[in-house]
């Protein structure tokens, strides 16, 4: 259950608009009215798997081809192939940084989640 952060009293509630076909993650409180975005645990979760192996599987390109360009550069090799490797490693940085970004909204996500989460009972 989540709990509106603007007035701490109500819960906040699924809402949806009339063209949608299902929930969404989107709440109101049913106290204040507050509305809200918060990412379900589901898509949490999947940008979360996306990132570390989209971005593990990049960052070995960006690393395969950065080097070999680099080792062309340095050669001062065949012009057209250090094109080529230089253009693949800076796809590869290009998507690097994409699923960076993409950890990173993950984890704005769970901190979102975090803070309208019920806090426990107190034992007793």
């Amino acid at each position: 259950m989540l709990v509106c952060t603007n007035c701490r009293q109500g819960l906040m509630d699924p809402i949806r608009n009339e063209d949608e076909p299902e929930y969404t993650d989107r709440y109101q409180c049913g106290h204040c009215g507050h509305k809200a975005t918060i990412p379900s645990v589901l898509i949490i979760i999947s940008q979360f798997i996306s990132a570390v192996l989209g971005g593990g599987i990049t960052f070995y390109l960006l690393q395969h081809h950065g080097v070999r360009a680099f080792a062309l550069l340095v050669s001062e090799g065949n012009n057209t192939l250090l094109l080529q490797e230089g253009g693949l490693a800076l796809a590869a940085l290009i998507l690097v940084i994409a699923f960076i970004y993409l950890l990173y909204l993950a984890f704005r996500g769970i901190s979102k989640r975090m803070r309208y989460r019920l806090p426990p009972q107190n034992a007793q």
